[in-house]
C-alpha cells in the first residue's frame, strides 16, 4: 500500500521491477503521463490503457492533462511483476482493490487472503522451477563430460 511517501515508493517499486531504468529522480518535476509511465516499465501504453478499463489502475487530472499518481506506479509494478510471473489479472485483482487506503476493511481483509494466498501458489513454483533446475544441471554436466566440453571456467570435465 502506498504510504503517501512521494516518488519513493514508486522508484522502489521501479528499482525492484528490474527491467524499468529510465525511473524520473523527482516527482515535482517529472509529468507521469502515460507514455512516460510506459516507458518507465517498457510496457505499451496499449496495456497501461487496457488495465485502466478493467479498473485496475486509474489517472487523473492535473495541469490540464491526465496523469498517474506515485501509488498508481506501485500498482503498476505489481501488475507488470505479477503478469511475468504468469499470474492472470483475475487473481490480482483482490490484492489490487486492497492496496487502496480508503476502501472498506472487508475488501483489504479478502485482499490479503488473496495475497498469501498467491504467494502459496508462487513459492510451489518457486520449488518446482527449482527441481526442474537441479535436474537440468545435472543432465548438462553427464552429457558435458561425455563430449569432453569444458565448464565455464574453461576446464576440461
Amino acid at each position: 500500500m502506498s504510504n503517501g511517501a512521494g516518488n519513493a515508493g514508486c522508484e522502489a517499486a521501479v528499482a525492484a521491477h528490474g527491467d524499468a531504468t529510465d525511473v524520473p529522480e523527482r516527482a515535482e518535476t517529472t509529468a507521469l503521463t502515460i507514455g512516460s509511465v510506459a516507458r518507465m516499465f517498457k510496457i505499451p501504453v496499449f496495456t497501461l490503457r487496457y488495465y485502466e478499463l478493467r479498473g485496475l489502475i486509474s489517472r487523473h487530472r492535473a495541469g490540464g492533462e491526465r496523469v498517474y499518481s506515485w501509488s498508481q506506479c506501485e500498482r503498476i509494478a505489481l501488475i507488470v511483476k505479477a503478469r511475468r510471473a504468469g499470474l492472470p489479472l483475475r487473481d490480482l485483482r483482490p490484492v489490487i482493490v486492497a492496496m487502496d487506503e480508503r476502501g472498506a476493511r472487508s475488501a483489504a481483509e479478502a485482499g490479503r487472503q488473496q495475497c498469501l494466498s498467491l504467494i502459496h501458489i508462487l513459492e510451489a513454483q518457486q520449488q518446482a522451477i527449482g527441481n526442474v533446475l537441479g535436474e537440468l544441471y545435472r543432465i548438462d554436466w553427464e552429457l558435458s563430460a561425455r563430449l569432453g566440453a569444458k565448464d565455464s571456467l574453461g576446464a576440461e570435465l
